[in-house]
C-alpha cells in the first residue's frame, strides 16, 4: 500500500509541475499572438452628387444622374488610416474625392485625395473597372478621428457637364 500512495503522490506532483509552467507559457503565448486587426468604417453619411450635361447646339435630353458613394476608414499601422470607397454604379459618373480628416484627441489635421483609376482600354474594359478609387492612405495619429469626404464640382474648360454636390459623406473612427 506504501507504494500505491507515494505513485499517487509523485503522480499528484507532475500534474502539479506542468500545470505551474504551462500558465506562464501559454499566457505569454496569447500575449504575442497578432492582435485582431479593427475593423473597416463604412462613413456613416456617403457623399452624393449630381452630375449631368448642358447642351449647347444639341441639348441633353435626360435628367441628372444622382450618384451615391460610400468612403470607408480601415486602421492600419497605429496612427495611420486607409481611405478608400466603394466601387460607384457603373452608369454614374465618376470624379475624384477629397478627404478631409481632423483627429479630435490630438487636434492634427489633413487632406487626401481618392483618385479614379484608371480604365485599362489594352483589354475590354467591363463594369468592374468602372469607377474605381485608388485608395489613400493618412497618418492621423492615434484618437478619434472625423473625417468627410467631397466631390469636386468645378468642371474642366470646354466641357457642357456639371457637377453638384448634394450632400458631402461624414465619418468618424478610433485610429489606434
Amino acid at each position: 500500500m506504501c507504494r500505491t500512495v507515494i505513485r499517487r503522490s509523485f503522480v499528484a506532483r507532475v500534474a502539479a509541475s506542468v500545470a505551474a509552467l504551462a500558465l506562464p507559457l501559454c499566457a505569454s503565448a496569447a500575449a504575442t499572438a497578432n492582435p485582431p486587426r479593427p475593423p473597416t468604417t463604412a462613413f456613416q453619411v456617403p457623399v452624393r452628387f449630381l452630375a449631368g450635361c448642358v447642351g449647347s447646339m444639341f441639348p441633353c435630353w435626360t435628367l441628372p444622374t444622382q450618384t451615391t458613394v460610400t468612403p470607408t476608414a480601415t486602421p492600419g499601422v497605429p496612427g495611420e488610416v486607409i481611405f478608400a470607397a466603394q466601387r460607384a454604379a457603373p452608369w454614374a459618373y465618376c470624379s475624384d474625392m477629397t478627404v478631409n480628416w481632423r483627429n479630435l484627441t490630438t487636434g492634427a489635421a489633413g487632406t487626401t485625395t481618392l483618385r479614379i483609376v484608371a480604365r485599362d482600354y489594352t483589354r475590354n474594359p467591363g463594369p468592374e473597372d468602372w469607377c474605381r478609387y485608388a485608395p489613400a492612405t493618412a497618418v492621423t495619429g492615434g484618437g478619434t478621428v472625423a473625417a468627410t469626404a467631397a466631390v469636386d464640382t468645378v468642371v474642366p474648360y470646354g466641357m457642357w457637364g456639371y457637377k453638384i454636390q448634394v450632400n458631402p459623406g461624414l465619418g468618424t473612427l478610433q485610429v489606434p
